[in-house]
């Protein structure tokens, strides 16, 4: 047997080798493409937890007036309106006044009697109390007046009572709100509000909602007692009429002014205020006599500087030079009964 040289081939650990550097490839290059692909991914962003507040109901600002319609294609229009105590007039005007764009709000005055006397009865001489202060003009003059500030509660008692003026705030509760929380609800529809802001004379607001429209009584310094808010709140009604004005009436403790009526020189019976989101302005009140010359407690951001008086109606107006000489001149005022 011949003895010859042998090749072993040694196979099968260089297979294992190159095995395995490839399977250790590949568990490097799996979650090498994880983590490259992971950072092209946007990851969903968690959502922010809400946590619910307490909201205020929301406050409407929309202008507190009724904008009647307006008749006439010419020179001259017509409107017809209803004052507070139910008086129907007719209102015939310049047509670049544009008086039934300009909105109207009720105003007048009221007594609520504290003790002895009947509601009905007239006031006695010496006895009459004073309105809110505020700006006024008097007839036919231009003049502004600034009524004073009156007796305070206890020297009311026994006589004539608290008289007091009911009229719609330009911006209704959010004008009397001003961002402030109500005090408390009377009844259903009156709510008490605190006083005007910065005003050292003003006390607490009684805020009357009818249908819509936001009356509010504003007290003196010296406030009414809980049961004498209680009897404006209980005793004073007010009812839309068919066009949207408001008519008032009270009874009981409660007397509302009449027409004409005279207060420490003020008229403070029913009046229409128009107007009023500009310097323009213009009040309406119905007058038994014309020949009593009294001025009318107006807005205190407008000042009146003309005024007139004719066929049983009483014109003040406020704004620039135009508006209230066409306004004092040439405006018309016909009654047309009651409502």
């Amino acid at each position: 047997m011949a003895a010859g040289r042998v090749d072993i081939v040694e196979q099968g650990p260089r297979r294992r080798g190159w095995v395995g550097l490839v399977v250790l490839a590949a568990l490097v290059a799996v979650p090498l493409i994880v983590v490259l692909t992971s950072r092209d991914t946007p990851r969903p962003r968690p959502r922010p937890t809400v946590t619910p507040t307490p909201v205020r109901d929301a406050i409407s600002v929309t202008p507190n007036a009724v904008y009647p319609a307006a008749d006439g294609t010419g020179a001259t229009m017509t409107m017809r309106v209803t004052f507070p105590d139910g008086t129907r007039a007719e209102i015939a005007y310049p047509a670049d006044l544009n008086l039934a764009s300009m909105g109207a709000r009720p105003y007048t005055g009221g007594t609520l009697t504290t003790a002895g006397r009947d509601p009905g009865d007239e006031p006695r001489a010496g006895e009459t109390p004073d309105p809110r202060p505020g700006q006024a003009a008097e007839s036919g003059t231009g003049r502004a007046a600034v009524p004073s500030a009156g007796k305070s509660e206890e020297s009311r008692a026994g006589e004539v009572g608290a008289f007091r003026s009911l009229s719609a705030p330009l911006y209704g509760e959010a004008e009397i709100a001003a961002g402030r929380p109500m005090i408390r609800r009377l009844t259903g529809d009156v709510t008490l509000w605190p006083g005007p802001l910065g005003a050292s004379t003003g006390g607490s607001v009684l805020l009357f909602d009818f249908g819509g429209w936001r009356i509010a009584l504003r007290d003196e310094r010296s406030e009414m007692t809980f049961d004498e808010r209680l009897a404006w709140a209980e005793h004073v009604r007010g009812t839309l009429t068919p066009d949207g004005f408001l008519t008032l009436s009270a009874d009981g403790p409660v007397r509302l002014s009449r027409p004409g009526e005279v207060r420490d020189g003020v008229l403070v019976g029913p009046q229409l205020w128009l107007g009023g989101l500009s310097r323009r302005m213009l009040v309406l009140a119905p007058v038994p006599d014309c020949e009593r010359r009294a001025p009318v407690v107006l807005d205190p951001r407008h000042t009146i500087t003309g005024s007139a008086c004719r066929g049983g109606f009483y014109l003040a107006a406020s704004g620039d030079q135009d508006f209230v000489r066409e306004a004092t001149l040439n405006v018309r005022v016909r009654a047309l009964g009651t409502s």
